[in-house]
C-alpha cells in the first residue's frame, strides 16, 4: 500500500497479521516471509481493510494504538518482548531495558535487543520507538534513515534529514514513566 513514507507490504494468516514491512521492496518483503512461513502467498486486498483503516489515522498523526489480531511467530520471550513494545504511546520512547524488565527478564537487554530486531511488524508492532538507556537514537532493522523517518512522523525530531538525533538527549520523550527509563 502507498503512504506518505513510501510504500509498505502486509501479510497475513487467517488468524491475523503476521508481517508488515515499512520498508523495502515487495521482493524482500516476500523473501522475509517464505523464511517464516511455509505458505502459499495470495494476494487479496480486502483482508487489510482495518490495517489501511487504522493506518490512515496513522498517517493523519491521530494517537494510534494498533489494535489488530496478529499471528506472531516466534519465542515466548520474543513474543513477551513485541508486546512490551506495543505499550509505547505514539510519540514516546522506551528503552531496551525497559523492554527487557516488560518481558520479565531486566538482566536480558542484549536479548531483548535481539527480539527488537526480530520484530516481523515493524510500525504495528512499534520498534523504532526503541532507543538506548542513555538517550542515543540505538540500530533499527529498517535502516537509520528510515528510523529518523518514523521518528520525525511521530514529532521526536522536527526532519529527518541527515542526523536529528545528534546532540539530542531522547530520553526526554521517554514516557512519564520513570521506569521505561530503565
Amino acid at each position: 500500500m502507498g503512504t506518505p513514507l513510501g510504500d509498505m507490504w502486509a501479510a497475513t494468516s487467517e488468524r491475523g497479521l503476521v508481517g508488515f514491512n515499512s520498508s523495502g521492496t515487495r521482493e524482500g518483503f516476500l523473501a522475509e516471509l517464505a523464511k517464516r512461513w511455509k505458505a502459499d502467498f495470495v494476494e487479496e486486498p480486502s483482508k487489510f481493510a482495518e490495517l489501511e483503516r487504522q493506518l490512515g489515522r496513522y498517517f493523519r498523526k491521530e494517537y494510534v494504538k494498533f489494535d489488530l489480531p496478529l499471528d506472531q511467530k516466534g519465542t515466548d520471550f520474543q513474543k513477551r518482548v513485541w508486546n512490551a513494545i506495543s505499550e509505547i504511546p505514539y510519540g514516546k520512547l522506551a528503552s531496551y531495558g525497559w523492554i527487557a524488565w516488560r518481558a520479565g527478564k531486566p538482566e536480558a537487554v542484549r536479548a531483548a535487543g535481539n527480539a527488537v530486531s526480530a520484530n516481523p511488524l515493524g510500525l504495528i508492532v512499534p520498534c523504532h520507538r526503541v532507543v538506548h538507556g542513555d538517550g542515543t537514537i540505538g540500530g533499527f532493522g529498517g535502516g537509520l534513515p528510515h528510523k529518523r523517518q518514523l521518528l520525525a512522523w511521530e514529532g521526536i525530531f522536527s526532519t529527518p534529514e541527515g542526523e536529528p538525533e545528534r546532540g539530542v538527549d531522547l530520553r526526554g520523550f521517554f514516557d512519564s514513566s520513570p521506569i521505561r527509563a530503565l
